[in-house]
Protein backbone atom coordinates (compact mmCIF):
# COMPACT_ATOMS: atom_id res chain seq x y z
CA UNK A 1 0.00 0.00 0.00
CA UNK A 2 2.43 2.65 0.93
CA UNK A 3 5.43 2.00 -1.53
CA UNK A 4 7.54 5.08 -1.35
CA UNK A 5 7.52 8.40 1.17
CA UNK A 6 5.67 10.14 -1.64
CA UNK A 7 3.05 8.02 -1.05
CA UNK A 8 2.89 9.03 2.54
CA UNK A 9 2.98 12.42 2.59
CA UNK A 10 -0.21 12.00 -0.19
CA UNK A 11 -1.87 10.27 2.63
CA UNK A 12 -0.87 12.75 5.06
CA UNK A 13 -1.83 15.86 2.91
CA UNK A 14 -5.11 14.13 2.20
CA UNK A 15 -6.07 14.14 6.05
CA UNK A 16 -5.01 17.27 6.22
CA UNK A 17 -7.34 18.46 3.85
CA UNK A 18 -10.13 16.49 5.50
CA UNK A 19 -9.35 17.84 8.43
CA UNK A 20 -9.09 21.48 6.97
CA UNK A 21 -12.31 20.74 5.21
CA UNK A 22 -14.07 19.73 8.46
CA UNK A 23 -12.84 22.66 10.29
CA UNK A 24 -14.16 24.92 7.83
CA UNK A 25 -17.56 23.49 7.26
CA UNK A 26 -17.59 24.11 11.00
CA UNK A 27 -16.18 27.79 10.77
CA UNK A 28 -18.99 28.38 8.14
CA UNK A 29 -21.48 26.73 10.06
CA UNK A 30 -20.84 29.21 13.04
CA UNK A 31 -20.17 32.45 10.74
CA UNK A 32 -23.90 31.63 9.22
CA UNK A 33 -25.54 31.13 12.54
CA UNK A 34 -24.39 34.60 13.83
CA UNK A 35 -25.16 35.95 10.42
CA UNK A 36 -28.89 34.43 11.10
CA UNK A 37 -28.82 35.91 14.41
CA UNK A 38 -27.64 39.11 13.69
CA UNK A 39 -30.27 39.38 10.85
CA UNK A 40 -32.89 38.06 13.28
CA UNK A 41 -31.44 41.38 15.73
CA UNK A 42 -31.78 43.87 13.18
CA UNK A 43 -35.43 42.57 11.84
CA UNK A 44 -36.51 43.12 15.43
CA UNK A 45 -34.71 46.50 16.93
CA UNK A 46 -36.19 47.91 12.82
CA UNK A 47 -39.74 46.60 14.12
CA UNK A 48 -39.30 48.25 17.08
CA UNK A 49 -38.20 51.18 15.11
CA UNK A 50 -40.99 51.46 13.23
CA UNK A 51 -43.54 51.15 16.02
CA UNK A 52 -41.58 54.22 17.96
CA UNK A 53 -41.82 56.08 14.76
CA UNK A 54 -45.27 55.20 13.95
CA UNK A 55 -46.49 56.25 17.84
CA UNK A 56 -44.17 59.70 17.02
CA UNK A 57 -46.65 60.21 13.75
CA UNK A 58 -49.68 59.69 15.44
CA UNK A 59 -48.79 61.80 19.06
CA UNK A 60 -47.53 65.09 16.13
CA UNK A 61 -50.74 64.30 14.26
CA UNK A 62 -52.72 64.59 17.47
CA UNK A 63 -50.71 67.14 18.79
CA UNK A 64 -51.33 69.28 15.18
CA UNK A 65 -55.48 68.61 15.46
CA UNK A 66 -55.24 69.48 19.46
CA UNK A 67 -53.34 73.04 18.24
CA UNK A 68 -55.86 73.87 15.41
CA UNK A 69 -58.58 73.25 17.88
CA UNK A 70 -56.78 75.50 20.48
CA UNK A 71 -55.97 77.81 18.54
CA UNK A 72 -60.37 78.17 17.50
CA UNK A 73 -61.10 77.43 21.28
CA UNK A 74 -58.26 80.56 22.19
CA UNK A 75 -60.22 82.85 19.82
CA UNK A 76 -63.42 82.26 20.39
CA UNK A 77 -62.43 82.99 24.78
CA UNK A 78 -60.74 85.95 23.48
CA UNK A 79 -63.72 87.07 21.47
CA UNK A 80 -65.91 85.80 24.40
CA UNK A 81 -63.72 87.99 27.52
CA UNK A 82 -63.84 91.00 25.15
CA UNK A 83 -67.27 91.19 24.95
CA UNK A 84 -67.33 90.56 28.48
CA UNK A 85 -64.98 93.80 29.37
CA UNK A 86 -67.64 95.69 26.62
CA UNK A 87 -70.82 95.01 28.71
CA UNK A 88 -69.40 95.48 31.86
CA UNK A 89 -67.87 98.83 30.98
CA UNK A 90 -71.28 100.10 29.78
CA UNK A 91 -73.26 98.87 32.64
CA UNK A 92 -70.38 101.09 34.58
CA UNK A 93 -71.20 103.93 32.10
CA UNK A 94 -75.03 103.20 32.82
CA UNK A 95 -73.93 102.86 36.56
CA UNK A 96 -72.28 106.62 36.57
CA UNK A 97 -74.85 108.06 34.53
CA UNK A 98 -77.51 106.87 36.83
CA UNK A 99 -75.46 108.07 40.19
CA UNK A 100 -75.82 111.88 39.76
CA UNK A 101 -79.55 111.84 38.96
CA UNK A 102 -80.12 110.07 42.30
CA UNK A 103 -78.33 113.05 44.31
Amino acid sequence: MIETSKDLLFIILAFCVLWLTIFLSWLLYYVISIVRDAESLVRQIKGAVEKVDHLAHTVREKFEHSAASFTLVATAVKELIIWAMQERDKKRVSRKREKPAQD
